[in-house]
């Protein structure tokens, strides 16, 4: 191996896997948003042949992505920050001008990693992976090590008529998951569906996610209350607005399942753990994967469980979240990565493996998968672009 690799190339595709439909919103509550959404995925390469790969969240934009690749093709290696990569172009945003002269000014250096690049997380997932890979470690372990071999993932589904819900839990326990993630509203006949999980899987606790949509505890109570006798819920996930962070306080005190607060934007992490609204957090890695050790690390400190938020991802942010999830300590709710299970295809040459409602964690070097070109080209929705 050279002793200063560069990044020599970068590929990207633009592709749309839809939801199978049988497991997507029932009709009657409209398409799921995401049901067909388009997201890139990056192949990095460096000048002794090793890739990584990266996955974006859903949407963006090409040519935004494409300025930000410009920054990183031609690079040493050894001269990029994974946890911040510098991918605005000159003169972009406030912090690259220069200001007045004062002893008083912060050094702008200091301050730009405030303002993360929307691409942040796709290219340090793909420089992660190909760096992980040179080292010939797994991407877990290039993140301080695994707490676990496997992750616990319930099953998911969205809003769905209870006759509905009952398919999805009977398919979700014949593939191996021993719980359920839904999304509702305070409109949706939540306490009937509850009661069409509990007759299919009376073992299983269900993660409740509103949204936001039980608008304030006044509105909600007597629904929560009402569903709080069928007995099976686990976890409330954003059961209202996170403005209203007194209401999840006042929740806590009143119901047996977990109260759950999804740490958006990142900033608002420290006003979530002070004003103890938080009995766990649900945490993305939106703005990168360092940044989502660092705020896990934070939850950790302050004794306070955690799941790795997924977004219907495929194949390649999975097996990412995966790793990071295996690597925190407090990483012990139940995630959401079942999306693998709930989309034409995962672009992944094999399947992930589940077992007793735990998904395994890939093995070997990286991400520890091999992505499928077929399948990518297969739903590729623009022309790739090789910088």
């Amino acid at each position: 191996m050279s002793a200063s690799p560069t990044i020599t190339r970068a590929q990207r595709w633009s592709v749309s896997v839809p939801l199978i439909e049988e497991w997507a919103s029932s009709p009657e509550f409209g398409q799921y948003p995401k049901a067909s959404d388009h997201r890139f995925l990056l192949q990095l390469e460096d000048s002794d042949g090793f890739t990584g790969w990266g996955e974006s969240v859903a949407g963006g934009s090409e040519e935004q992505l494409d300025q930000a690749l410009t920054r990183i093709v031609g690079q040493p290696v050894t001269a990029l920050r994974p946890s911040f990569l510098d991918l605005w172009a000159p003169d972009t945003l406030y912090w690259q001008r220069p200001d007045p002269p004062s002893s008083y000014a912060p050094d702008p250096a200091n301050l730009q990693h405030r303002l993360r690049h929307p691409q942040q997380s796709l290219i340090e997932m793909a420089l992660s992976d190909l760096l992980a890979r040179r080292a010939g470690i797994s991407l877990c372990q290039w993140f301080g090590g695994p707490w676990r071999d496997r992750v616990l993932v319930d099953y998911w589904m969205p809003r769905t008529t209870p006759e509905h819900a009952r398919r999805c839990v009977r398919h979700g326990r014949e593939l191996g998951f021993t719980g359920i993630k839904l999304k509702t509203t305070l409109e949706d006949p939540n306490v009937e569906r509850l009661e069409a999980v509990l007759e299919e899987a009376p073992d299983w606790k269900v993660t409740v996610d509103a949204n936001g949509r039980f608008y304030r505890l006044d509105d909600a109570l007597p629904q929560i209350q009402a569903m709080e006798a069928v007995g099976n819920v686990g976890i409330y996930e954003d059961p209202f607005p996170r403005f209203h962070l007194q209401d999840f306080v006042a929740l806590r005190r009143r119901v047996n399942a977990r109260v759950v607060v999804h740490i958006d934007p990142t900033e608002s992490l420290w006003a979530v753990l002070q004003s103890g609204a938080a009995g766990g957090l649900n945490i993305d890695i939106h703005d990168g994967l360092f940044c989502w050790r660092a705020l896990a690390a934070t939850a950790d400190h302050a004794n306070v469980p955690i799941w790795l938020g997924s977004g219907l991802d495929l194949g390649i942010r999975t097996a990412a979240e995966l790793h990071l999830a295996a690597a925190a300590p407090n990483c012990r709710l139940p995630g959401d990565q079942a999306s693998p299970w709930l989309r034409e295809s995962h672009v992944l040459k094999d399947d992930f493996k589940i077992e007793d409602g735990h998904v395994l964690l890939p093995t070997g070097p990286g991400l520890g998968v091999e992505v499928d070109l077929d399948a990518v080209d297969r739903y590729c929705t623009g022309m790739t672009k090789e910088e």
